[in-house]
């Protein structure tokens, strides 16, 4: 695939993410949000129904996240310790602050997992089951986009193998995030809560 296709398909899912990340802001809180305790899956490949499968992936995402939150949370209630230890007012605050975030964070996650697990039938309860999971892949395909914009900018700007790797994992994260954009209209998460 040529610079100058990536670069027009990197353009149009610019466009894409930015009406997307409007979307995601106008929704509740989020629990489990890309970043550093919930990076991007690094395995999306799947075979069978779309939905059992990311149901799966989902699964262990979340559970991956919130194991990180707990050690999060652990080297806070260090640093908490170490701050009144040295009897710096600021840095208590600061840390107790954190240490809220993380526990907020957590029980929001623990929350996120029981909906995610739940099977129990009935449309209200798969109908918000199914709008957590679609945002969760919504940002799965967000972030593997703007991973892909990051390397058509390297791709752009460097050269010789830098440039061929660069474009390569281009390629790599938008295809990525093309199958699960697919994913999303096979029947089995079409027809799920219906």
């Amino acid at each position: 695939m040529s610079i100058r296709k990536i670069f027009a398909r990197s353009a149009l899912f610019g466009a894409f993410l930015g009406a997307a990340g409007l979307a995601l802001s106008a929704s509740p809180a989020m629990a489990a949000k890309i970043g550093p305790y919930f990076p991007v899956p690094n395995n999306l490949s799947y075979t069978g129904p779309a939905r059992d499968a990311l149901l799966k992936i989902q699964a262990s995402w979340l559970e991956s996240g919130l194991e990180n939150l707990k050690k999060a949370r652990v080297k806070a209630e260090q640093e908490l310790e170490k701050a009144k230890a040295g009897g710096k007012a600021d840095a208590v605050t600061a840390a107790e602050a954190a240490l809220a975030t993380l526990d907020a964070d957590i029980a929001a996650t623990n929350d996120e997992i029981a909906i995610a697990n739940d099977a129990t039938p009935g449309k209200e309860t798969q109908g918000e089951r199914k709008r957590l999971f679609l945002r969760n892949v919504n940002q799965w395909i967000n972030e593997l986009g703007h991973l892909a914009t990051e390397q058509m900018k390297i791709a752009i700007l460097k050269d010789g193998a830098e440039a061929q790797t660069a474009e390569h994992l281009n390629y790599q994260y938008s295809q990525r995030a093309d199958d699960l954009e697919k994913a999303k209209s096979d029947s089995s998460i079409v027809n799920w809560g219906n």
